[in-house]
């Protein structure tokens, strides 16, 4: 009977691939973005960018630019400058650097005029400079960086200014009885000899350029099924129809996943087809326009390309889970696209970590999506070929595709998700004499004030910041709270349930205290583990900090660093956000997803751990509790304990020494986990005293 009902499954999900695929293969968005694109338009836009930025250069190199010499001030006496030979060097045409320059005969006092007039392009002002050891002459180029002519006859005039200068150091020399000028103006010579292999040599051009590529194929081959087979359907109507069927909603969501991932992969096949011909092409003809052209063994190239291929796969299963749980919450195409934007930028810009030099590709950036396979990729096409790395790009791939789906699976579930209407729907678009009052904020009114307050933080904080250090900082917390206030006012939301307004008990009190000492210590572990693995991340924020504070007495940081935080952070976070959050999602994932959000709200790759666990901890308390003074207490105390430790390191280092330690042994790493445990569990338990939630 289990044998027969798995058969049975499998047959529903093989029947609901089948007709996903055929509705796919049949929209012409699809196609073209699966065949079109990467079969024709990527080969196009390589050759016509080739050709174009040759045409390009070719053009600059032999167009005319007019120049003018303003040499009044030069000093002739000094026997090291010579206006005739200057002007013979600019104007030639025939050396190896064939520039056209035409000079203008213009009178020194008019060559700035000129210049803004666009009359010339750029002018040389030569003046002589004395010292007590002698003179020299001093040649400043003027011209209009705004204009690419004026830059690029400037450019040319530098070149032009090297071989004079090169040349008058040959002469001077000469003229102090030196026979051989080179081997004083040069007395060491310098070659470069590059002993890696022609193959390793490409495999590490093209991994600088093909991870974004194939990243940015995959994400846009599995967008258009995502949105079809989920936005799409709810548009057309035929979503309800599907789940009348005698078909589970895992089966459903299984067979709409492996469309999706079917039309990614075979998208992403054909872009890594396409790429491959084309650089076989550029290679030929390198090959037949030049004898001494870099000669490779392409065939050493396929293990790494069946290894990228194997991971592209479980990559594509990965974005088509994502793109599909986005996608879900739409109700139409239009909808789809807002909401699938974002997901595109933070794909788009972690797969440019391939460009970033000297990056150690270690096992837990292995662990971290995109940036995981954009620098497999970039490895293996210089065949390093670490085989537990590569196990673990596959595994989360995978993992992370699998936990996707079972969230897929659930907002299958709801049908407040599914069919309803208040959870998409931005109240704050929505003229206020129509809002009806009460109640807590909807998701997507919650992610936009979010969202504006991380667009303040990064162009408006950083400028106040910048300017006023530490009442810049007060500046930004006020922004961070002016925002879900404004959004409640003007929505009319309730103010004690959105921010969780509710007097604690003395015993929660007491089991925040102990659960933030407990999670304090914990952060202490993870953040000096972290420090070793990205120092220069650790030495930004402590230099951050530090420019901040330049100047700033004890008290006012204790009551901007500690004490703002604790309320207008608390009040966006644990607030306005999660209150939306728990209307529209389980409680683990609002917890879950609050903590996620805090951690990148401050901007830093180790605090993103290190906050985030925070923000969990501090959500978990608003939900156990529902007070939002709690957590404004704990998150107090964890930053005024930073606060003291800067302004008095002498006495923390006596009390907290764990808090200056550049690492730590196994030993000390057990004791403080244990401690950190126990205490963190304490306070839970106090938490649940009296609770709300039993």
């Amino acid at each position: 009977m289990r044998n027969l009902a798995g058969k049975t499954k499998l047959t529903k999900i093989g029947t609901i691939y089948k007709k996903e695929m055929l509705d796919l293969l049949r929209d012409k968005k699809t196609l073209i973005m699966m065949v079109i694109v990467p079969l024709l338009l990527y080969p196009l836009i390589m050759m016509g960018s080739m050709l174009f930025g040759s045409a390009i250069a070719s053009s600059m190199q032999s167009s005319e630019y007019h120049i003018a010499v303003a040499d009044d001030a030069a000093d002739a006496d000094n026997n090291r400058y010579d206006g005739r030979a200057l002007r013979e060097l600019l104007a030639d045409t025939e050396d190896d650097l064939e520039y056209h320059l035409i000079i203008e005969d213009i009178p020194s006092g008019e060559c700035a005029q000129a210049l803004v007039e666009e009359t010339i392009d750029a002018y040389i002002e030569i003046t002589t400079e004395h010292a007590d050891n002698g003179s020299r002459n001093v040649f400043a180029i003027y011209y209009l960086s705004s204009k690419s002519a004026s830059s690029t006859a400037a450019d040319m005039i530098a070149d032009k200014l090297e071989v004079y200068k090169r040349e008058t150091s040959r002469w001077l020399l000469t003229t102090l009885g030196i026979d051989n000028p080179d081997s004083v103006l040069e007395p060491v010579g310098m070659t470069f000899e590059d002993q890696s292999a022609n193959e390793e040599r490409v495999g590490r051009m093209l991994g600088m350029i093909l991870p974004m590529l194939m990243v940015t194929s995959i994400l846009l081959g599995a967008f258009y099924p995502a949105v079809d087979t989920t936005a799409g359907e709810k548009e057309r109507g035929t979503l309800e129809t599907l789940l009348t069927l005698p078909v589970g909603n895992d089966e459903l969501i299984i067979g709409k996943f492996l469309a999706v991932s079917t039309v990614a992969v075979a998208s992403a096949l054909l872009n890594l087809v396409s790429m491959l011909l084309m650089s076989v092409y550029f290679y030929a003809v390198m090959q037949s326009n030049d004898a001494q052209a870099l000669r490779i063994n392409l065939t050493d190239f396929i293990p790494a390309l069946i290894i990228v291929l194997l991971c592209m796969t479980a990559f594509a299963l990965f974005i088509s889970a994502v793109t599909m749980c986005v996608t879900t919450f739409a109700r139409s195409f239009k909808e789809a696209n807002n909401y699938a934007t974002p997901l595109m930028l933070v794909v788009m810009f972690a797969s440019f970590v391939a460009f970033v030099p000297n990056i150690e590709f270690t096992g837990l950036l292995a662990a971290v999506p995109v940036v995981n396979i954009s620098l497999l990729i970039s490895n293996i096409l210089v065949f390093e070929y670490n085989f537990s790395i590569i196990m673990i790009v596959l595994a989360t791939n995978i993992v992370y595709a699998a936990i996707a789906i079972l969230l897929l699976i659930r907002l299958y579930n709801s049908e407040e998700m599914m069919f309803g209407e208040g959870g998409t729907n931005i109240q704050i678009f929505t003229s206020r004499k129509e809002i009806k009052g009460g109640g807590v904020p909807t998701m997507s009114d919650a992610v936009l004030v979010v969202a504006t307050a991380l667009l303040l933080l990064l162009y408006v904080g950083s400028v106040v910041q910048a300017k006023f250090l530490l009442w810049g900082l007060l500046i930004t917390q006020l922004f961070i709270i002016g925002v879900p206030l404004m959004a409640v006012w003007y929505t009319k939301r309730d103010v004690g349930k959105t921010f969780s307004l509710k007097f604690p008990k003395p015993i929660w009190v007491l089991g925040a205290v102990l659960s933030e000492l407990g999670c304090y210590v914990l952060v202490i572990v993870i953040s000096i583990v972290l420090g070793n693995l990205f120092p220069q991340d650790t030495q930004t924020v402590n230099d951050t900090m530090e420019y901040i504070l330049d100047g700033a007495g004890f008290v006012p940081a204790l009551l901007v660093i500690a004490l703002a935080p604790a309320v207008c952070e608390e009040a966006l976070f644990r607030g306005y956000f999660l209150s939306a959050s728990q209307k529209r999602l389980r409680p683990a994932a609002a917890i879950l997803i609050g903590g996620a959000v805090f951690g990148m709200y401050h901007l830093s790759f180790v605090k993103f751990f290190t906050t985030g666990i925070l923000g969990i901890l501090f959500c978990y308390v608003v939900y156990r509790t529902g007070s939002i003074f709690l957590t404004s207490l704990m998150h107090f105390m964890n930053n005024a304990v930073s606060v003291i430790a800067m302004f008095y390191p002498e006495m923390m280092q006596r009390v907290l020494p764990v808090l200056f330690q550049e690492s730590l042994g196994t030993g000390e790493i057990l004791v403080l986990i244990t401690t950190g445990m126990v205490c963190m569990a304490a306070g839970l338990a106090l938490l649940r005293v009296g609770s709300r939630r039993q």
